[in-house]
């Protein structure tokens, strides 16, 4: 495996595990709302099993992996936008609707960073074990969706 292979798959590892901590931080924020504090919690830990999954690929280092397709300074670029978010948060904690808002548009620009999508792959089975395991990104955006719509409508109703 090549260095920049190795450099875009610990930098997508990274970019996981800063999508997990500004998802836990979400969850300190809202925590008063149970519901949405779990949802929170429940998209960090699978972030972090995303982050585990970049770090196995780099671990193999020789086959299963054909290229990345991605090159290291938009995996570099990525984290500071992430960092940059988790600070905005830390100093001034958006509404929970922000909160969400933020995190859909999030997860759908991130989604460039998935294993099957910056890695070509020489072991159609571990291809397939990755985009498994990626497809849980997909439920993460509808679920968000859903609950920015409780939130919208339980605001509305407040009204």
């Amino acid at each position: 495996m090549s260095l920049d292979m190795l450099t875009v798959l610990e930098r997508c590892a990274e970019i996981e595990l800063k999508n997990m901590e500004l998802y836990d931080l979400f969850a300190d924020c809202f925590a008063d709302d149970i519901e949405t504090a779990r949802l929170w919690r429940k998209v960090a830990r699978d972030e972090e099993g995303h982050a585990n999954q970049f770090r196995l690929v780099a671990k193999m280092r020789s086959g299963g992996i054909e290229s990345v397709n991605v090159d290291p300074w938009k995996a570099e670029n990525a984290i500071k936008v992430v960092q940059s978010i988790i600070n905005a948060v830390k100093r001034s904690p958006p509404s929970p609707e922000d909160a969400l808002r933020s995190a859909i548009k999030l997860e759908e620009h991130l989604s460039a960073f998935h294993v099957e999508c910056i890695a070509t792959f020489e072991d159609e089975q571990l291809k397939k074990l990755f985009h498994a395991m990626m497809t849980v990104d997909d439920t993460h955006v509808k679920s968000l969706k859903e609950a920015y719509e409780r939130c919208i409508t339980r605001d509305r109703s407040l009204l």
